[in-house]
């Protein structure tokens, strides 16, 4: 029994030092005082930085960012799922090694040289609105296109795409395929074996893709401040702007309040979609 405790202490005391501590200090900063004479933290216990959250407009950017992630994710899931079921069902091993490439290729370049790019495609003199005009489609640009919540959902379904992909690609690997063929073998057709064998056995990829690109869209600016002009705002833009006049106990209170929120999707997707099988071993 030395062996496995020796071999967990390392990962674990790695987890409680980089993670799980400056997690706690956040939460528990966030119930401090803020000193507006010193710009620093109060060692008192206070509920004030909580509620100012909901001053100021804050709490609609609090619900502007949900909604994102939500948009944002649900589309990914949307795109995901096809491409990786035609990544493992249906392409052979090289050509899913090359969608795979192609999915991951855009993370060797900067976020904010992606969303760059974005703006050359959506922009009134940008590709999509130029190849509009000459097919005769549209008389003048389409102001929406760019700096909207349009572009902005754009940006983020093409960043985070991969994060919702491959959890549902790892899920279907974990089906056995005796399963799908047992029900064509019955009369199912194709859509009624995703729907009713295929589907419920990703449940756990799904909302693993789900979440990881909530998280991501969550924590994300760089698309937003790109691609939302300059009005455009999220939290993590928000906790940008508390921090430079150091409010930190603001900041951590918004922090850990996305803290819970996710924290509650994590339960939430555990007692509903069996998250945790991802781990178990196949067959278990």
């Amino acid at each position: 029994m030395k062996t496995p405790v020796l071999l967990l202490a390392a990962p674990l005391a790695a987890i409680l030092v980089l993670g799980l501590a400056p997690l706690v200090l956040v939460i528990v900063w966030s119930f401090c005082a803020w000193d507006s004479a010193t710009y620093w933290i109060k060692p008192e216990f206070s509920l004030a930085a909580y509620g100012a959250i909901l001053e100021a407009g804050r709490w609609s950017v609090f619900l502007s960012t949900l909604g994102k992630a939500f948009l944002a994710s649900a589309i990914c899931l949307i795109i995901a799922y096809p491409t990786a079921y035609a990544m493992y069902f249906l392409a052979g091993r090289t050509l899913s090694v090359v969608l795979a490439a192609l999915l991951t290729i855009p993370f060797f370049t900067s976020y904010l040289i992606r969303s760059f790019s974005w703006r050359l495609l959506l922009g009134r003199t940008g590709v999509i609105n130029t190849l509009l005009q000459q097919a005769g489609i549209t008389d003048a640009p389409l102001d929406w296109l760019l700096f909207s919540n349009f572009a902005v959902i754009v940006g983020l379904v093409a960043s985070y795409l991969p994060f919702a992909t491959f959890p549902i690609l790892l899920s279907m690997r974990r089906v056995d395929t005796i399963a799908l063929a047992a029900s064509r073998d019955l009369g199912a057709g194709f859509w009624t074996m995703v729907r009713t064998v295929l589907l419920p056995l990703t449940y756990s990829g799904v909302f693993a893709g789900f979440l990881f690109v909530f998280v991501m869209v969550a924590g994300s600016s760089t698309e937003v401040q790109m691609l939302g002009g300059a009005g455009a705002s999220i939290v993590s833009v928000m906790i940008n702007d508390v921090m430079r006049v150091a409010n930190f106990p603001l900041a951590f209170a918004i922090s850990t309040l996305m803290l819970v929120i996710v924290f509650g999707l994590v339960l939430i997707g555990d007692a509903l979609f069996g998250l945790s099988s991802l781990f178990e071993e196949r067959g278990q």
